[in-house]
């Protein structure tokens, strides 16, 4: 469907449908506070809902051939080992029904609009940030973890055996060791970052590398510059557990969990990365987002209706390190 061309759907008496121009703007630019999603894997744009992306064999990459040539006799053979696997852009979608009613009574009808579309698009970013948490907090899906709650650990909030600036680099040591690459992104929960941030063992090893401490914690930045990462991420999002009409339930969507990555700074055919997130831009949308109002007479309502269409793949497990339990 071509921007602002009229379609009629079942249901929507007398109604026009249009992808919204000015409501999609809005999407784009609106972002909920404490979210990190959109900052862990690379956004890949796909020309098709589903395609293929190949995969290098790691084990072939990192074995070191012979390349010395006797006269007289062919250059080794080099095997060029790789797979391929798939995406698929799911759709993902949210809306909002505005009663005329409201609409007409509301001081500027458009900012009812607004609201709603930026509600909706809040609701897809917390989403988005949940599976990205529910995946990368998944054992399964990283080289290696370990959980300070097992005997032996000891947990950032303990200021005399716990050690956050060892536990991080055991991760970095373990993500190089196996794939040669250093990690580049640290991601920690805001349980995670007040510990580690607050630690006397972490306080010590900034100080070492020459930053100056104000008020008793180190900073995203410093943590950065100390362990040589392109970036520290710090997930402050919550999530409501309880069922709609219940009393609100809160809890961290990251958890107490802190995650190592190296991700590809520039998606490209031959750079390793932890792994990227896919969307697909349908025909008629304006980018990621595609906003839509309609109006349905047999409901005296006018829909605002927002779709994405995105997969997040981990392609490569090797690149990540997981720490629980902080």
């Amino acid at each position: 469907m071509k921007l602002g061309q009229v379609k009629t759907y079942a249901g929507a008496t007398g109604a026009d449908l249009h992808i919204d121009q000015p409501l999609s703007n809005i999407s784009i630019g609106f972002r909920p506070k404490g979210l990190i999603a959109r900052d862990i894997l690379p956004l890949v744009q796909a020309l098709k809902q589903s395609d293929a992306y190949y995969v290098w064999d790691r084990a072939e990459w990192l074995r070191v051939p012979s390349t010395q040539r006797a006269k007289g006799t062919e250059a080794r053979k080099i095997q060029l080992k790789v797979s391929s696997e798939t995406f698929y852009c799911l759709n993902y979608a949210l809306r909002a029904d505005l009663p005329y009613e409201d609409i007409s009574n509301a001081d500027a009808a458009i900012n009812l609009r607004q609201s709603a579309s930026n509600r909706i698009v809040d609701g897809l970013e917390q989403d988005w940030e949940q599976r990205l948490a529910t995946t990368l907090t998944t054992t399964t899906n990283v080289g290696s973890a370990f959980d300070l709650t097992a005997a032996g650990l000891f947990r950032w909030d303990d200021h005399v055996n716990g050690s956050p600036v060892e536990d991080l680099f055991i991760g970095i040591r373990s993500i190089q060791g196996v794939t040669g690459y250093k990690p580049n992104k640290l991601l920690l929960s805001g349980h995670a970052a007040a510990r580690a941030f607050r630690h006397p063992d972490m306080i010590k090893f900034i100080r070492g590398m020459g930053d100056n401490i104000g008020g008793g914690s180190v900073t995203e930045e410093q943590v950065a510059r100390a362990f040589r990462l392109d970036q520290v991420l710090v997930g402050e999002g919550v999530r409501n557990t309880a069922g709609e009409d219940a009393p609100g339930t809160y809890i961290d969507i990251w958890s107490t969990s802190a995650i190592l990555l190296y991700v590809a700074p520039t998606p490209g055919l031959m750079e390793p990365s932890y792994g990227y997130t896919f969307w697909w831009q349908p025909e008629g949308f304006p980018g990621r987002f595609g906003t839509e109002r309609r109006r349905d007479d047999n409901k005296k309502v006018e829909i605002v209706e927002t779709h994405t269409f995105q997969d997040e793949q981990v392609t490569s497990t090797a690149l990540g390190f997981l720490i629980v339990g902080t």
